[in-house]
């Protein structure tokens, strides 16, 4: 009789019979628990290496397409503006060389119109202060106006040279000669009217008188600086 290998055979005498006792099957061995993690760093697999495409780094292609995209849109505004403009009615271009001869000579008017204004305030001055001679009045009319003219012409050529460094040459003697006459003009103007008017300051006509009077000078004054900037070319700057 064949034994299995788990029985044991038991002999308990001759009468009795023999008793196998069956020994209990061996249990699978239990799994061997895990290695202890504390204290010591977790061993992670390295993952591999995934390449991020950078946003700001431009392909060629993409640069070609956001030019082409940019010159389109200039070339439909200047299609629209195009449009536009031939819808709009002819305009006149005022600079031009007759337009500045033109208010060269209204200047020159102007000038002469203030001297014709300023003869009567200037002459009666020179008058009532006291000349040996009655004609002597007119030199100071005459110069008056030309030393105001002389400084005018000056200030105009100043402004437009420069020095050599290269700056624009200094026209403040120039413009203080045009002010000190022209405001010699002024206040002669200004005493002959309140002298015909008996100082009487309460007459407004003599204020008024006053207003009109001043005017002329100051006028030029005014015209004057805008000549150096409108009619005349400034100084080249060097840098």
């Amino acid at each position: 009789m064949t034994t299995p290998r788990n029985e044991v055979f038991m002999s308990l005498g001759p009468e009795e019979e023999d008793i196998s006792i069956s020994a209990p099957s061996p249990s699978p061995a239990p799994p061997a628990p895990p290695a202890p993690t504390q204290g010591m760093a977790e061993i992670v697999p390295p993952t591999p290496a995934v390449e991020v495409e950078d946003p700001e780094i431009e392909t060629v292609d993409m640069k070609l397409a956001r030019r082409k995209y940019v010159e389109q849109g200039k070339r439909q505004t200047l299609e629209r503006y195009e449009i536009q403009e031939s819808k709009r009615a002819p305009r006149i271009q005022i600079d031009q060389r007759i337009v500045l001869l033109s208010w060269i000579t209204s200047v020159a008017i102007a000038f002469l119109t203030s001297a014709i204004v300023s003869f009567n305030g200037i002459t009666s001055v020179a008058v009532f202060v006291g000349l040996s001679q009655a004609w002597m009045a007119n030199l100071f009319f005459f110069f008056i106006e030309i030393m105001y003219l002389l400084f005018l012409v000056a200030y105009l050529i100043l402004s437009s040279r420069t020095s050599i460094n290269g700056q624009r040459e200094k026209t403040w003697g120039a413009i203080l000669g045009m002010v000190f006459f022209a405001g010699v003009a002024v206040l002669a103007n200004a005493f002959h009217t309140f002298d015909y008017w008996e100082w009487d300051f309460t007459q407004p006509r003599a204020w008024a008188g006053v207003v009109l009077s001043i005017s002329a000078p100051l006028a030029i004054i005014s015209i004057s600086k805008m000549a150096s900037k409108i009619a005349f070319a400034g100084p080249v700057e060097i840098k």
